[in-house]
C-alpha cells in the first residue's frame, strides 16, 4: 500500500514548515510527498526540502482544483495506491494517516471494492475576527478557542445535508468534505476521473465527491484521525462586526476571486451539474449568492470590486463559461 501524501501551496511561507512536519512525523508515514506549489511569490520554496520531497511549480496559480489533479495525476503515474491531499494550510495530527489506514484495514473486501476516498475529520481552529463600531475605528478580539469538527455532507435528490454523526462513531458516510484530508484509492479515480481544472478555486471537492457518488463509490469520514485546519488563523471567509448602539450585525468578506469562483461555480454546479429536481435543489443555492452579492451592494465604495466580481460570477456561471478565469 503505497500513499503519496499531497501538499498545495500558494504563498505559505509562514505554515509550510508546520504543515509539511507534521506529514513527516506520521506514525505511519507517507511513501514520498509532493509538493504542488501555484507560482508563489514569497518565500514558501525558498528552503531545502528532504529528499523524499518532490517539488512542481507551477507558472501560475492554478487554484486548488488545478493543483489536486495534478497531484492525483503524478501520482497515478508513479505506482502509488492511494494519495492524501493536503492545503499547507493544515496539519495532521501525529497517528492520522494510521488511523485511516487501519480503518480500510478494518473493511472487508467487498466494502473495499465501493471505497474511493477516506478522509480525515479537519478541525477547524478559532480565527481572529475583526470588529468594527460604528465609528469605524478596528479592534481585534480572539473567538472561542475550542477547535470545532467539520464534518462532511452528503447528497440527495433534494441537495446536500451537513451530517451529524452518530454517537461515539468511529467513522460515517461521507460523499463529500473539503480537500485537506482526503485520500483517494488511484484505482477508483482511474474510473471516476480526475477533478476538473476549471473549477479552480471553491466547490471543486464537492463537484468531485458528487462525481464518485454518482459513479457507485463510497467514501468514509474517520472521527478517529484528525486534522488541524487553518493553522494561519485567518480563513479567506471572515465577517465584519459593524455596531450602532445596542444592535449588532456582520457581512461577510472575502478576496474578489473568492467572490466570482464561489458564485460561478456554485450556480456552474447546481444548475447544470447536479441530477436531483434541479430547480428544488438550485433555487436555495441562488438566493444565497444573491445575498452574497447584495452583501458587497451595501458597501459600494468600499466594496466596489468585490461587487463587480459577483456579477461576472453570474453571468459566467449562467453561461456557462467555466474555461474563464479571475480576472
Amino acid at each position: 500500500m503505497r500513499i503519496l501524501g499531497h501538499i498545495h501551496t500558494f504563498n505559505d511561507e509562514n505554515v509550510i514548515e508546520r504543515c509539511l512536519g507534521a506529514l513527516l512525523a506520521q506514525t505511519r508515514p507517507a511513501d514520498a510527498i509532493l509538493i504542488v506549489d501555484n507560482g508563489s511569490t514569497d518565500g514558501t520554496l525558498d528552503r531545502d526540502f528532504p529528499p523524499e520531497v518532490t517539488v512542481v511549480r507551477n507558472g501560475h496559480n492554478m487554484g486548488t482544483s488545478g493543483a489536486v489533479h495534478i497531484g492525483l495525476k503524478y501520482a497515478m503515474e508513479n505506482g502509488f495506491d492511494w494519495a492524501l491531499i493536503l492545503d499547507a494550510d493544515c496539519a495532521l495530527r501525529p497517528d492520522a494517516l494510521e488511523k485511516l489506514v487501519a480503518l480500510w484495514e478494518s473493511l472487508s473486501p467487498d466494502v473495499q471494492a465501493k471505497i474511493w476516498r477516506l478522509s480525515s475529520l479537519p478541525m477547524e481552529l478559532p480565527e481572529k475576527a475583526v470588529s468594527v463600531p460604528f465609528s469605524v475605528s478596528l479592534a481585534f478580539y480572539e473567538g472561542n478557542q475550542t477547535p470545532r469538527p467539520r464534518h462532511g455532507v452528503v447528497f440527495s435528490d433534494r441537495g446536500y445535508a451537513r451530517v451529524v454523526p452518530e454517537a461515539g462513531a468511529s467513522h460515517y458516510a461521507c460523499d463529500a468534505t473539503i480537500w485537506s484530508g482526503c485520500m483517494f484509492r488511484l484505482e477508483a479515480v482511474r474510473e471516476v476521473g480526475l477533478p476538473p481544472m476549471d473549477y479552480v478555486l471553491d466547490w471543486g471537492e464537492y463537484e468531485y465527491g458528487y462525481r464518485g457518488k454518482r459513479k457507485g463509490f463510497k467514501a468514509l469520514m474517520s472521527q478517529e484521525s484528525l486534522l488541524d485546519h487553518n493553522i494561519r488563523g485567518h480563513a479567506s471567509f471572515q465577517f465584519t462586526r459593524y455596531g450602532i448602539g445596542p444592535f449588532a450585525f456582520q457581512l461577510i468578506e472575502m478576496p474578489p476571486i473568492r467572490c466570482y469562483y464561489v458564485i460561478r461555480n456554485t450556480l456552474y454546479f447546481w444548475l447544470f451539474e447536479f441530477h436531483g429536481p434541479s430547480l428544488r435543489a438550485a433555487l436555495p443555492r441562488i438566493f444565497k449568492m444573491v445575498f452574497l452579492t447584495l452583501n458587497f451592494a451595501v458597501r459600494p465604495i468600499s466594496h466596489r470590486e468585490h461587487f463587480k466580481a459577483c456579477l461576472r460570477g453570474f453571468r459566467d456561471g449562467l453561461a456557462k463559461r467555466m474555461d474563464r478565469r479571475y480576472p
